[in-house]
């Protein structure tokens, strides 16, 4: 369960796992919210990649975040720049790149 302090006018998130285990840790702020505004579709051909424990990512500009839901007990995350978003919501076409694509770009010697 995610408790809400306010800083500023932003909300900021500390989360506490209801099972006990958590699985990962956020350090962010919300400043607003707003709709998808578009229905992305990803392939079950698209390229999915495992990390080892200990996996971050940090943005050096404004960022966006979707919270997906998957079954009862899990969640993924969508995140992108906003100079993404704004391009999402502008109507740029999305790309999916799929596992056989990687491997072709990085794998298979040419």
């Amino acid at each position: 369960m995610a408790k809400k302090q306010k800083t500023n006018d932003n909300i900021k998130l500390v989360l506490e796992s209801p099972t006990g285990s958590p699985t990962r840790t956020y350090g962010y702020e919300i400043t607003h919210f707003d709709r998808l505004g578009k229905e992305i579709k990803v392939s079950p051909k698209a390229n999915a990649m495992f990390h080892p424990k200990g996996y971050k990512t940090e943005f050096y500009v404004d960022s966006v975040s979707v919270v997906i839901g998957i079954g009862n007990n899990h969640t993924a995350d969508l995140v992108m720049s906003k100079l993404a978003w704004d391009d999402l919501q502008k109507g740029a076409k999305v790309n999916i790149e799929t596992t056989e694509d990687f491997k072709k770009k990085y794998i298979y010697k040419k």
